[in-house]
């Protein structure tokens, strides 16, 4: 496994362990649209009300 992978995989645990997923995943939909790819707001909106109001459990 490569450094940055094992880096990537370290800040995918922390927004786990944090909860912060649907927060991480707008962020990164909202820099991808400021790239000039196409993503409604309306998906950002969407995942802020699911970070707001839901919590993912492991199985």
């Amino acid at each position: 496994m490569t450094c940055s992978k094992r880096n990537a995989l370290k800040n995918l645990e922390f927004h786990v362990k944090s909860q912060d997923y649907f927060g991480t995943l707008a962020t990164v939909l909202s820099l991808n649209k400021q790239t000039g790819q196409e993503i409604p707001d309306s998906v950002i909106e969407d995942l802020m009300y699911l970070q707001r109001n839901y919590k993912i459990e492991n199985k």
